[in-house]
């Protein structure tokens, strides 16, 4: 992957593409975002360039273009990056290439805490995009004389803000993973309070009771978890949680902390909590953060391995809580690293 201008042997694999072949005006095809887009680039044995395709992260390019249709917020005005320039040199077409650059993509796209794709694709490109799980939305259009239809992917299908009204499933999502772990007891009136109402709760003042920060969860319809754990493509019932995550400012300046990151036992192993601590990640570059710190239950070696894995490093202080779980606490911290 690779971070703008793109390299000439990409803006000449484009040209032959899109200008000579297609006949898209040069002035067109070489635009300003380039130099703040990522570009997915594949190579040859020779060093040759066979496909190529940018992503387009509307908190980086938006001094430089103004926003396509498909930058329209998603639900709960989650943030909505956008694929585009897919190519693929001419004798390398059929290897599923063009396939491999937007799978790229959409990695790219979730490091840096997009949760929607859009694309622009060309009616032509529709089906392969349609098999990579992008839906149509809104009426077709010609660009420069070609049919284009503007797709969309979620890529943490079932995300949403917290709502106050999800206290109950909170409860039994927290509730059922805490009970995974011997002496680990959840008491949400003597405790936890913030589970009766947490969307007030997140939408408070750091000085006061409630929190500055924000909150999301996983529904299982939409993230494709079953009733019986098991996944089912999108029926499960809706309104039952399974995940969450929070993030919320501290009185130290530039600094945020990581709270309530839980997934549920079906819906594990599937880079969804990962993609949860990306989505907190870009929220505290956008609150202005440099770093993101957290808390974690010594019983949680899962959790643990997920932190380090994502670039948290235990900084040896540990705190005991003196709470019911009788619960002792690592505190990890991440520098957020410049994506530019």
């Amino acid at each position: 992957m690779l971070p703008g201008p793109p390299p000439p042997a990409v803006r000449a694999l484009r040209t032959a593409v899109f200008v000579d072949e297609q006949g898209v005006p040069a002035e067109l095809e070489h635009d300003a975002a380039d130099e703040l887009a990522d570009h997915a680039v594949l190579w040859d044995d020779a060093g040759q360039v066979l496909a190529t395709g940018r992503l387009l992260d509307p908190a980086a390019v938006a001094s430089l273009v103004t926003g396509p249709a498909g930058w329209a917020a998603a639900a709960d005005d989650e943030p909505v990056g956008v694929i585009g320039r897919v190519a693929v040199r001419g004798d390398a077409r059929g290897r599923g290439l063009g396939r491999a650059v937007t799978e790229a993509l959409e990695r790219r796209a979730a490091q840096r805490g997009l949760t929607t794709i859009s694309l622009h694709a060309q009616v032509t490109a529709a089906g392969m995009y349609a098999r990579l799980g992008y839906r149509e939305f809104g009426p077709r259009d010609r660009t420069v004389g070609i049919e284009h239809v503007w797709m969309r992917r979620a890529l943490l299908p079932g995300l949403r803000r917290v709502r106050d009204d999800d206290g109950p499933e909170l409860e039994r999502l927290i509730g059922g993973i805490w009970a995974e772990y011997p002496g680990c007891v959840l008491d949400v009136d003597a405790e936890e309070p913030w589970m009766r109402a947490p969307a007030s709760a997140y939408d408070g003042d750091a000085g006061g009771r409630g929190y500055r920060g924000a909150m999301w969860v996983v529904d299982a319809a939409g993230a494709g978890v079953g009733a019986d754990g098991g996944a089912d493509g999108g029926a499960g019932p809706a309104g039952r949680l399974v995940a969450c995550v929070a993030v919320r400012e501290t009185a130290e300046p530039r600094r945020v902390e990581l709270k309530s990151l839980y997934v549920a036992a079906a819906a594990r192993r599937r880079g969804l909590g990962a993609a949860l601590v990306w989505r907190v990640e870009r929220e505290a570059r956008r609150r202005g953060a440099r770093f993101v710190d957290l808390w974690t239950d010594t019983r949680f070696t899962d959790a643990h391995r997920l932190y380090e894995r994502l670039g948290y490093a235990a900084t040896g202080q540990t705190r005991d809580l003196h709470d019911l779980s009788n619960t002792t606490e690592y505190y990890y911290s991440k520098e957020l690293p410049n994506l530019r």
